[in-house]
C-alpha cells in the first residue's frame, strides 16, 4: 500500500448523516504500513481463492450518505489493523469495481449501495420545501423580512454547531461574530464603497480571522473553562464596541447608506424587493451549508472530528493540533459573520445594543435543541423554536380562561417559551430533535454524543 493508500475513514456515530458507522475517524491517520492479518498490506502474494462451499465475508457497508472514495484507491477496510476474518493475508487490487469491497477471500465484488432516506426525512423535506415556496408568496413585506431573518439564523446556529459538535470546543460567544460580520459588512459599503456581493464576503472573512485569534486560547484551555472564555468575550463585546465609533457607531449605532436595488425586469414594488433579498439570503445559505458539509467531510473536517474525540490520540496519529482548533475556531466564525453580514440586506442598520450577551447563549442553546454534530440539527433547532414561539403567540392570546389564562399569557413570551421548550426537549431528546431522525432509522446512540449533548 502505498502512502497515499490510505483507508477511508467512517466517522463515528451522531455526526452528520452518517451514524451508525463503527469505526473511528482516527483510521483516516493510519500510517502507510498498516497491517492485515498480521502482514503488511500489499506484501507478498493475494493467497490462494477460498473454497466454493466455504462463504466469504464481506465487509460492512458503509452508510449511504457517507462519501466512499472510488478509483484508484477503491473503498478500504475504515480502521488500522482491522481484521475481516481469519486466513491468507489480503492484498487490494489496483482498480477495483467502483463501489466494491474487499472480501476476506481477497476477490473484489462490485456493491452499489442505494441511498436509504426515511420517509420521515422526505416529509420533512418536503415541508421544508413547501414552506420555502408558499412563505414569500403569502406573507406581507414585514413577514417577508422577518421569515427571512429566520432562515439567516441558521448560518449563525451552525457555527455554533461546527465548533461545538464537530470542533468539540464550546463557545459561549458566537454572537460576537455576527456583529463583527454586521459591523464589518457595514463598514465595507459605506467607507470603503464595496459592492455588495464582496461587502458581504469580507464580513464573513474578518469574522473569521477574529475567531482565529479567539480560538488560540483553546489551545492550550478546553471545556468549561474554554466556555468561559468565550462567555466573557461576549460580556466585553457591547462596552468595547462603543468606543470605536468608527468601526460600530459607538453608541448610536451605524446605519448603512448604500442601497441594494433589484434590476428592473424585478419590480419596483416593496413586496418585489423584499422577494429579491430572501431570494439572495436562501442562496447564500443554502451554498453556505453545501460548502460547510464538503468542509466537514473533507480531510481537515476529520482531523476535527479526531481532535473532538481525544486529542491526545490525533496528535499521536499526525494531526496538527494548533491548525485544527484554530480552522475550526474560524470557519465557524466565518459563518457567523455570514449571518450578520446578511442581516445588514434585510435592515441597513447595524447596533452594538442588537447583540447582547444573552443572544450568544440563545444560539448555543438553539445548537444542542436541534442537535449538536448535524448540519440539518442547526435548521431543526431554529425551526422548532419558532414554531413554538408562534403557537405560545396564539395561545397567549385566549382569554376566560381563569388561572389557566393567567398562565397561557407567560406564553406570549419568547424567552418564557423557548426556555421552557429547552427544558422539556432536554430530557425527552438528549441528542438534540436531529435524534428522533436516527432513531426512527434504528441507527445506535453514540455515548459520546450524549455527553456532548
Amino acid at each position: 500500500m502505498s502512502g497515499d493508500d490510505w483507508p477511508t475513514p467512517m466517522p463515528r456515530p451522531g455526526d452528520d448523516d452518517d451514524a451508525g458507522a463503527e469505526a473511528s475517524v482516527f483510521a483516516v491517520f493510519a500510517p502507510p504500513e498498516t497491517e492485515i492479518h498480521g502482514a503488511p498490506a500489499g506484501a507478498g502474494d493475494p493467497g490462494p481463492e477460498p473454497e466454493a462451499d466455504e462463504p466469504a465475508a464481506t465487509a460492512t457497508p458503509r452508510d449511504a450518505d457517507d462519501p466512499v472514495e472510488t478509483g484508484a484507491r477503491g473503498a478500504q477496510p475504515a480502521a488500522a489493523g482491522l481484521s475481516v476474518r481469519s486466513g491468507p493475508p489480503v492484498t487490494p487490487t489496483a482498480n477495483p469495481p467502483v463501489g466494491g469491497v474487499v472480501d476476506a477471500g481477497g476477490a473484489d465484488r462490485g456493491v452499489r449501495h442505494r441511498r436509504r432516506i426515511s420517509p420521515l426525512r422526505w416529509a420533512s423535506a418536503a415541508l421544508l420545501g413547501v414552506w420555502l415556496v408558499a412563505m414569500p408568496l403569502t406573507s406581507s413585506v414585514t413577514e417577508l423580512r422577518q421569515n427571512t431573518q429566520i432562515i439567516v439564523m441558521v448560518l449563525a446556529v451552525l457555527g455554533v454547531n461546527v465548533a461545538t459538535g464537530y470542533g468539540g470546543m464550546i463557545s459561549l460567544g458566537h454572537g460576537v461574530f455576527v456583529a463583527v460580520g454586521a459591523f464589518a459588512a457595514a463598514y465595507a459599503l459605506d467607507d470603503l464603497a464595496l459592492p455588495w456581493a464582496v461587502s458581504i464576503l469580507a464580513g464573513a472573512a474578518f469574522a473569521g480571522l477574529v475567531g482565529a485569534l479567539v480560538g488560540l486560547p483553546a489551545l492550550r484551555i478546553k471545556g468549561i473553562h474554554l466556555a468561559l472564555v468565550t462567555l466573557g468575550l461576549a460580556i466585553v463585546f457591547q462596552p468595547l464596541a462603543k468606543r470605536v465609533p468608527a468601526f460600530s457607531g459607538g453608541v448610536s449605532g451605524r446605519a448603512v447608506g448604500a442601497e441594494l436595488v433589484p434590476p428592473s425586469w424585478f419590480g419596483t414594488t416593496r413586496w418585489a424587493e423584499g422577494l429579491y433579498r430572501y431570494l439572495i439570503c436562501l442562496a447564500v445559505v443554502g451554498l453556505a451549508m453545501w460548502v460547510t458539509y464538503n468542509v466537514i467531510n473533507s480531510r481537515p473536517g476529520r482531523a476535527m472530528r479526531a481532535v473532538r474525540d481525544n486529542d491526545t490520540a490525533a496528535a499521536v496519529h499526525g494531526v496538527n493540533l494548533v491548525a485544527s482548533r484554530v480552522n475550526t475556531f474560524a470557519v465557524s466564525a466565518s459563518l457567523a459573520g455570514l449571518a450578520g453580514a446578511l442581516g445588514i440586506i434585510l435592515v441597513p442598520f447595524t447596533s452594538q445594543e442588537s447583540f447582547p450577551f444573552q443572544e450568544s447563549l440563545v444560539l448555543y442553546a438553539t445548537a444542542v435543541l436541534g442537535g449538536l454534530g448535524s448540519l440539518w440539527g442547526s435548521v431543526l433547532g431554529v425551526a422548532i423554536r419558532e414554531v413554538f414561539s408562534r403557537i405560545g403567540e396564539l395561545l397567549g392570546g385566549v382569554s376566560g380562561l381563569g388561572p389557566l389564562g393567567e398562565f397561557l399569557r407567560l406564553l406570549d413570551e419568547e424567552q418564557f417559551v423557548f426556555g421552557m421548550l429547552l427544558v422539556a426537549l432536554t430530557f425527552v431528546f438528549p441528542r438534540g430533535l436531529i435524534g428522533l431522525f436516527n432513531r426512527r432509522r434504528g441507527l445506535p446512540v453514540s455515548p459520546s454524543s450524549q455527553d456532548r449533548t
